[in-house]
């Protein structure tokens, strides 16, 4: 399974990304997190240490370090994921794909789009679960252009702006032709929270992450939730909404008769 995680920027999408990799890893499963904006921090939220994520090695900068051209055979996805790839913990496997550093004449902005996508895209899912990390707003979506058969999660907090993003990125996200999609209702304080989500993204699958002073703190910190405090309402919530991912992904018993 491969999922695409969209979303206004500050509406908690590293976060939720970083844990749901980490309750995914603990439930026995083999995890991949992409982190595809080019500012990279999902190792934080992970809980790799400040400075082994700023030594990590993002695909696009090493390979345009060493000289690569768009003109060059596209690497295999297996090889960048082995080089530059770090182990995070519980399991996961973290890697970046672009990070802007200095001014350039060139569009390293552009270029790490071009990578996510082809990284994306071209990773295999056999056996594993591929999270992505977009860059915040819905262009980092249109250019890892999840399949029909990939989930787009789009995280919104309840503010107008961020609920309206996440409306459009579902929008986007269908006319793709992706056929699961799933709102996570972010910092939800309460019932009318979440009535205003729902009604604003009409017929959407949507599920709530509670307020939880817990992730603050963690972010504060620097510290993933998760290691924080496993047992705060925020990351229990992620954890549920692991166990929904995969419990939906599952294929159908077969009939018996």
């Amino acid at each position: 399974m491969k999922i695409a995680v969209t979303g206004k920027g500050g509406s908690g999408k590293s976060t939720v990304s970083g844990a749901l990799c980490r309750h995914l890893a603990s439930q026995g499963h083999r995890v991949v997190a992409v982190d595809g904006d080019p500012n990279p921090n999902l190792g934080i939220s992970l809980g790799v240490e400040r400075e082994r994520v700023e030594a990590m090695e993002p695909i696009l900068n090493a390979l345009i370090a060493v000289g690569h051209t768009h003109d060059d055979p596209t690497p295999d996805p297996e090889d960048l994921l082995r080089r530059y790839g770090v182990d995070a913990p519980g399991g996961v496997r973290l890697v970046a794909t672009g990070k802007i550093e200095r001014p350039t004449d060139s569009c390293l902005c552009c270029g790490s789009h071009m990578t996510t996508r082809q990284f994306f895209g071209e990773l295999s899912d056999d056996d594993r679960i591929v999270v992505a990390d977009l860059e915040a707003g819905i262009n980092d979506l249109l250019w890892a252009r999840p399949g029909a058969n990939d989930v787009v999660l789009v995280v919104a907090e309840p503010s107008a702006k961020s609920v309206e993003i996440a409306r459009r990125a579902r929008e986007v996200a269908t006319d793709l032709g992706v056929a699961r999609i799933v709102v996570v209702a972010n910092r939800c304080a309460g019932d009318e929270d979440l009535a205003r989500m729902t009604e604003a993204i009409d017929g959407a699958e949507v599920l709530t992450v509670p307020e939880d002073p817990a992730v603050d703190h963690a972010d504060h910190l620097g510290r993933a939730p998760y290691d924080l405090d496993p047992t705060s309402p925020a990351v229990v919530a992620i954890g549920a909404l692991a166990e929904h991912l995969v419990r939906r992904a599952a294929p159908e018993p077969s009939p018996t008769g």
